[in-house]
């Protein structure tokens, strides 16, 4: 049995509104690897969607980041409380975030 192969987006920093956002330190959600869209949830727990093609970064609002989680294919994230903690249920220890070990 193999191991599913992570999904490969460039990585990206960019200032927005003041904030700084960058893939590498952001909860990836989900993408559509193919179309090059990666939803993230940023350090500040605020969402933006990276495209790769325009290598734009795209802050969302959260029912905004919600829809687009929903139309992307592939979920890396698949609970919505751990996706969306602070909208479906506030944050807990099953919170996923990147800074894991695991």
């Amino acid at each position: 049995m193999s191991a599913k192969a992570e999904p490969k987006y460039k990585k990206l920093q960019q200032v927005v509104d003041s904030e700084s956002y960058r893939t590498d330190t952001s909860t990836l959600l989900a993408y559509d690897e193919a179309a090059g869209k990666f939803l993230f949830r940023a350090l500040n727990s605020n969402y933006f969607v990276q495209d790769d093609n325009d290598e734009s970064i795209e802050v969302l609002e959260t029912e905004e980041a919600e829809r687009v989680y929903d139309s992307l294919p592939t979920k890396h994230v698949t609970d919505i409380v751990a996706a969306f903690p602070k909208y479906h249920g506030g944050i807990g220890l099953d919170t996923y975030t990147n800074l894991y070990d695991d």
